[in-house]
């Protein structure tokens, strides 16, 4: 029979945490928010360590103000509703999604319900020389598609598992349900969690990680991270039921397969999490079995994406995402180059300053409560192996040496997402530790906070996803849907210095099929007269899109063949 799970009395006893000690680690918590913001113009936005502060404030007010009194919180509910509201929203508010990746991982997640992987290339329906059809591949291009004329097709520059996860939600016409459910399955995971670690405020855990503004901006995106965070939770989560068991092996079986996951949609956090996991699996004695059946079960996802390679770049060890670092900018492009895109090659120490300073004010929302959370998960290897404090360290410094750290508008280390629960579940842990009106003021000053914070950054996402969907949203009120006609986008963005080609999504090849208006590039090459003539489209109504910033519409169409 099983080792059963060690009761609270069983736990080893950790010293006590003055007020003192959490001032000065919330003190040193805040050091990187700063040198971030004086050092990296793009690590923070101007007002985030302002109102994380204030949070900060507002919480050292309550905790030495206020009689100690238990907030008077309904956790579950609480964080179910905060947690669906934020995806709700942007159902019902916004027009698409903000990055060109999670317009990738949808285009991907169409192909896929309709039956395919890939989409032919463009070709030219009159005469034209094999430059004109590559030049044609312009007028269609998107960002993070990769374009293969070897084989005639396009596909998603990324491993297949995002668009796996966003199938479901895609099918039913809206790929948000997909974010719904990650969501749901965060907070049971969570829940259960808690209670294999035998917490004290277990039921406090769910509700501090949906008020979170980290996690309610993820909310209203399809980004990958999404859907490998629950995956994490369910690797650590079985990993206690075998650290407390002595039977169970095929249980691992479970921890190899959230690990494939992960991989199959981000393999960096994949490799990441195998490390860790694996370690903790051998770190417990006699536990071979376990190693094992975790291999099995990270093996079937392992399979698909060697194939996924082997189907796009003929080589199961090529990624696809390598393709198109190195034919839009190689990993390290010399002097003469000027990329659009560039991995791999990133400064160690400016991405681990924007990391470091994006948890100062994301965790909770409050300025350096960062610190608490890793100290907690620190205090917490005496019941989980070290698993969290060393996941949550070493994914931020991984990604460091990335060029990027993730979209402005999502507020904390996107590429560190997965390690949120984690830290949760460590802040509350040294919360147990310190004096009582500590716990309930952080807590309650954070849910606050955190829905402040998000509020804040909720106009940037809203207009970000303005500006993208203008075109779309001026041929769909402008235009009959059942009718032919062509809108050009422009080659600039006028009144940025960004190019058109960030921020607006053609139509798809298939589209040239349909009667319905279409929108695509130009380039200095590809003007609109050379289009029309290549594509045959001179019989149809065409226009430019001239974007107008000041308008709510974000433009206007102007007539080109009046």
């Amino acid at each position: 029979m099983g080792k059963q799970p060690p009761q609270e009395e069983d736990m080893p006893a950790l010293a006590p945490v003055s007020p003192r000690a959490l001032l000065t680690a919330l003190a040193l918590g805040a050091i990187p928010a700063f040198l971030a913001f004086a050092l990296d113009e793009k690590a923070l936005q101007p007002g985030d360590i302002t109102l994380a502060a204030l949070v900060f404030l507002v919480a050292v007010f309550f905790i030495w103000r206020i009689p100690t009194s238990k907030p008077r919180l309904l956790p579950w509910p609480f964080a179910l509703v905060l947690a669906a509201v934020p995806t709700l929203w942007t159902m019902a508010t916004l027009d698409g999604p903000i990055t060109n990746d999670e317009r990738s991982f949808q285009f991907q997640a169409e192909l896929f319900a309709s039956g395919e992987i890939a989409e032919p290339l463009p070709h030219a329906q009159t005469a034209a020389s094999a430059e004109d059809d590559l030049l044609l591949l312009d007028v269609f291009r998107r960002r993070q598609v990769y374009e293969d004329p070897a084989t005639d097709r396009r596909f998603s520059k990324y491993a297949p598992g995002t668009a796996l996860a966003l199938l479901p939600g895609v099918v039913l016409g809206q790929p948000l349900v997909a974010t719904l459910l990650a969501a749901l399955a965060d907070l049971l995971l969570l829940r259960w969690i808690a209670h294999q670690l035998r917490l004290q405020q277990r039921h406090l855990v769910p509700l501090l990680f949906a008020a979170s503004p980290f996690f309610l901006l993820m909310q209203t995106s399809t980004q990958s991270e999404v859907y490998t965070l629950p995956a994490v939770l369910l690797g650590y989560g079985v990993l206690l039921r075998l650290r407390q068991s002595q039977t169970g092996s095929a249980w691992a079986l479970v921890v190899g397969a959230s690990c494939g996951w992960v991989f199959c949609s981000r393999p960096l956090t994949g490799f990441v999490c195998a490390l860790v996991f694996g370690l903790a699996l051998l770190q417990q004695s006699r536990r071979w079995p376990f190693a094992l059946f975790a291999i099995l079960g990270g093996l079937p996802f392992l399979l698909l994406f060697l194939w996924w390679n082997q189907e796009f770049s003929g080589d199961p060890w090529t990624p696809v995402y390598s393709l198109y670092a190195q034919k839009y900018g190689p990993f390290f492009p010399g002097p003469e180059r000027l990329p659009q895109d560039v991995y791999g090659n990133g400064d160690f120490w400016v991405g681990l300053l924007r990391q470091s300073g994006r948890w100062s004010v994301a965790f909770g929302g409050m300025l350096g409560a960062a610190a608490l959370a890793f100290w907690g998960a620190w205090r917490l290897r005496l019941r989980d192996g070290g698993v969290a404090i060393l996941l949550s360290l070493l994914l931020p410094a991984v990604y460091s040496l990335h060029w990027y750290a993730g979209h402005r508008a999502y507020l904390g280390p996107l590429y560190a997402a997965e390690s949120l629960g984690l830290l949760c579940l460590g802040f509350l842990f040294l919360l147990e530790q310190a004096p009582p009106r500590w716990g309930d003021g952080l807590v309650a000053v954070m849910v606050l906070g955190g829905l402040a914070m998000f509020a804040n950054r909720w106009s940037l996402i809203a207009s970000e996803s303005h500006a993208r969907s203008g075109p779309q949203r001026l041929v769909q009120t402008q235009l009959p849907a059942n009718q032919k006609a062509v809108v050009f986008l422009p080659v600039k963005n006028q009144g940025s210095k960004e190019k058109a080609f960030k921020y607006w999504t053609p139509s798809l090849p298939s589209e040239l099929q349909q009667d319905a208006p279409l929108i695509l590039r130009t380039t200095r090459r590809m003007t609109p007269q050379k289009i029309v003539a290549l594509l045959g489209l001179g019989e149809y109504p065409l226009y430019g899109y001239v974007p107008q910033p000041g308008l709510a519409e974000g433009g206007i169409l102007q007539p080109l063949n009046k």
